[in-house]
């Protein structure tokens, strides 16, 4: 098992769709989806023409994906009542089995937050699963509700 100082995390570029792909893959797998045929060039194609989604790989000294998190940046437009912030929302979180519990998913998430909060973002959210509520609530997340927990910022800084 990779430990958390083996890892490199690092935003995705576009020579990574592939290895996104596959974990998205190795993500649907476990929840008990079956994929379909040409799902890798589908979701990679989907992934590249995105241009609003933020993603980070970690990956062993050899360079195997080991993990992702990504999602969406939302920003809200201006209004007479309330600044024109933005805010993100995590869609996936995913580290593959071998890697689990090495404090993965935790470095992946921190490069999210370090991005999130010098691009101006005042809160990030997700859904949380029970399994993973202790990694979020470590990292600073709190329940607005049973299932959506965000972490938000005082401000820029």
């Amino acid at each position: 098992m990779e430990t958390a100082r083996d890892v490199r995390v690092r935003e995705a570029v576009p020579t990574d769709a592939f290895s996104v792909a596959a974990l998205h893959i190795q993500d649907e797998r476990e929840r008990g989806a079956a994929v379909p045929p040409g799902f890798l060039d589908a979701f990679a194609d989907a992934w590249l023409r995105d241009r609003a989604r933020r993603t980070w790989l970690a990956e062993d000294p050899v360079g195997r994906p080991l993990g992702v998190v990504h999602g969406t940046r939302v920003q809200k437009l201006p209004s007479a009542h309330r600044p024109a912030d933005a805010w993100f929302h995590v869609s996936l979180l995913f580290v593959t089995p071998d890697a689990r519990g090495a404090g993965i998913g935790e470095q992946l998430l921190r490069a999210l937050l370090r991005w999130a909060a010098t691009d101006h973002v005042t809160r990030v959210q997700l859904n949380a699963v029970p399994e993973a509520r202790t990694l979020y609530e470590r990292v600073g997340f709190g329940a607005p509700s049973d299932r959506l927990m965000e972490l938000r910022f005082d401000g820029p800084t």
